[in-house]
């Protein structure tokens, strides 16, 4: 006999139909009693149901089962106040359905029923003896293990030290489907050869989310956040990659070969349950089959309608089998990887070591994130496992970071500190002496109490460097238009002149970078440094808010009328169309160039065209009144009409090919 459906049919009617409201079971509008209980009975009295209710119920909610599982006998009003918090009438929760306590969700559910007074027993709470013996088994409470120092470091920072240190030196190839090549994967065995293939595959796209590597076409290289990440300390690094993994809705290729079904899979409650049964196995010191049978006892199923949320699940997702099988690889892969199968304390940093004979630094594994940056552009990795790292240093490695543009003092730093001394002669070349060459702006005026008068203005002091003397201050570096701007909004009249000495000594055939306006365009293609002075009266006042550029114009004599030259260009916009041009820079000799037009800009009196250059490969702005000549073999003249018959004319002009990195520009008028 069931004595769990001896009890509910003792139970009144009322607290019936509010289980079968909170269990959502259905019965007959007028269903007599033998039908309620019997379907209650179906519903509720069978090891599954009792399963499937304890794991959704929150964790204080178990431990407070767990407890009255324990207690034998009928449970006083007093006593189950206590454990569980008040209980409110039948008639306050048939108005009132929410449950406010522990015990008011066990009654609802069906679970803790009430007993009448009897001659020798008084009213109270009582749990079924089959909801005693069909409830999940807690796993047995013991110490929490003390962590034991290791002499390892986790497989993932280990793996991930060496990712990096391949993907600095070189490039790694990927496939179209995200995976580390073959020939990545045969250099990564080179330097770790402890390490399997399905870590390297599982690691890459994780610190490609973390941001220390970046995938650029099909290759993996360093990434914007590898400083961040390296200057991080060990513990953090592990926590960031457990993070990081348990997130990521992408499937598991480890997991993906058992072939078992992902149909409504959701990654990331996978992942969460499998990190908190790989925290009890690493607590009850388990096996992975034993930990298997009794994490499946006091925690349920590895997969169920919660893994599985994304489809609705008409019966267990897998196997028994295939849940165990899934165990085993996740035991073997990312739990190890992670170390959260075997918690031990990181290991502590050993000292440095430098093989004078074979030119190799052994570095601990443990220590290297923090000094990974400052090491990598002078040696190259050799070997790296769970515990130490090889550095092979050579001339050659040397004359390679040199080349890169890396300053020797960092790896003297670096040698000072982890080593004690000095690199050995010969191993870093000595310091030559350098010169640099600095080019500055200067404004000079001749009455330093007006400038200082001027410089209280907030946008000229952010166009100054510094005060050199009264009177003469040094311009920021790409702020004279800046400047020059700010003190014609004050009134002061601004003169620019042209270095002639830097235009007289520049090279025949190079240009001087153009010098960017207010809203990132280039205002002239061929555009020089300026110096500019600022000139304001002997009161300290400004003058008339006059701005003027002084500039040596070469005579320029256009083959045809300016408003024909606009017009020409205008179609070959609209038509999208190259145009062959004749270019006058000033200062320098006419040139012939193919250009794409994009648009066409008035500013002032002059008129200005912002066009694809084929010859520089990247956009540039022309001044029209500079163009002496314009021809267009694809534009037909103003007044041709195509006669019956003629053949059109095929294609267009095709330019080079613009670089792979060009950017776009949008302008908003």
């Amino acid at each position: 006999m069931v004595r769990w459906a001896v009890y509910l049919a003792e139970t009144p009617v009322v607290l019936q139909r509010l289980i079968a409201a909170t269990q959502r079971v259905r019965w007959p509008h007028r269903a007599d009693a033998a039908t309620r209980v019997a379907a209650l009975r179906a519903a509720l009295c069978h090891p599954a149901a009792v399963r499937a209710c304890y794991f959704a119920l929150a964790p204080e909610a178990q431990a407070a089962v767990q407890v009255l599982r324990r207690r034998r006998g009928v449970l006083s009003p007093a006593v189950a106040e206590q454990l569980l918090g008040p209980i409110r009438s039948l008639r306050q929760l048939r108005h009132d359905r929410r449950p406010r306590s522990i015990g008011e969700t066990l009654v609802l559910l069906g679970w803790l029923l009430p007993r009448p007074a009897r001659p020798r027993h008084p009213a109270g709470w009582v749990l079924a003896p089959e909801l005693r013996r069909w409830l999940p088994m807690p796993l047995p409470e013991v110490a929490p293990p003390s962590a034991s120092p290791s002499a390892q470091l986790p497989a993932a920072l280990a793996a991930s030290y060496a990712l990096l240190s391949v993907a600095a030196a070189q490039p790694l190839p990927v496939r179209a489907s995200g995976l580390v090549a073959s020939v990545a994967l045969h250099q990564l065995r080179a330097v770790a050869p402890s390490f399997p293939d399905d870590l390297w595959q599982w690691l890459a796209p994780l610190l490609v989310d973390v941001g220390a590597l970046r995938l650029s076409g099909q290759t993996l290289r360093p990434g914007p956040a590898l400083a961040r990440f390296a200057g991080l300390a060990a513990s953090e690094q592990l926590a960031l990659l457990r993070a990081v993994w348990e997130r990521q809705p992408r499937p598991d290729r480890w997991l993906a070969r058992l072939r078992l079904s992902m149909r409504g899979l959701d990654w990331p409650a996978l992942r969460r349950r499998l990190l908190r049964w790989g925290e009890a196995m690493a607590a009850q010191h388990f096996d992975a089959d034993t930990a298997f049978v009794a994490l499946t006892k006091a925690l349920g199923p590895l997969v169920d309608g919660t893994t599985h949320s994304l489809w609705p699940v008409r019966r267990a997702p897998w196997s028994r089998r295939g849940q165990q099988r899934a165990w085993r690889a996740a035991v073997a892969g990312p739990l190890a990887w992670l170390g959260v199968v075997t918690p031990r304390a990181l290991p502590q940093p050993q000292p440095w070591h430098y093989d004078a004979i074979t030119r190799q630094v052994v570095t601990p594994t443990v220590a290297l994130a923090a000094d990974l940056l400052a090491l990598q552009p002078w040696a190259a990795l050799v070997s790296v496992d769970q515990t130490m790292a090889r550095w092979q240093i050579t001339p050659a490695t040397i004359r390679q970071g040199l080349a890169a543009g890396h300053d020797p003092g960092a790896l003297r730093d670096l040698w000072q500190r982890q080593l004690g001394g000095d690199p050995p002669d010969g191993l870093l070349p000595a310091p030559a002496p350098t010169v640099r060459i600095v080019t500055r702006a200067l404004a000079l005026c001749d009455t330093p109490a007006a400038f200082a008068a001027a410089t209280r203005r907030p946008a000229v002091r952010r166009a100054l460097a510094m005060q050199v003397a009264p009177g003469v201050a040094v311009v920021a570096t790409g702020r004279e238009r800046a400047l020059a701007r700010a003190l014609a909004r004050v009134g002061v009249a601004v003169m620019a002149e042209a270095v002639r000495d830097q235009v007289a000594s520049q090279p025949v055939g190079e240009h001087w970078p153009a010098i960017e306006g207010r809203n990132g365009a280039a205002e002239s293609d061929e555009a020089v440094p300026l110096l500019y002075e600022a000139e304001v009266s002997d009161n300290g006042l400004p003058v008339t808010a006059s701005v003027a550029v002084g500039e040596q114009v070469d005579p320029v004599q256009p083959c045809q009328p300016l408003a024909a030259t606009l017009q020409t260009l205008r179609a070959a916009i609209r038509r999208r169309q190259a145009v062959q041009l004749r270019y006058q820079p000033p200062q320098q000799p006419a040139h012939e160039r193919l250009v794409q037009p994009i648009r066409i800009e008035q500013h002032g009196d002059r008129w200005l065209l912002y066009a694809y250059c084929a010859m520089r490969r990247a956009e540039r702005c022309f001044r029209v009144d500079r163009i002496i000549d314009l021809r267009s073999p694809l534009l037909p003249p103003a007044n041709h009409r195509r006669q019956r018959g003629a053949a059109r004319p095929k294609g267009r002009l095709a330019l080079p090919a613009a670089p792979p990195n060009r950017i776009a520009r949008v302008w908003l008028e």
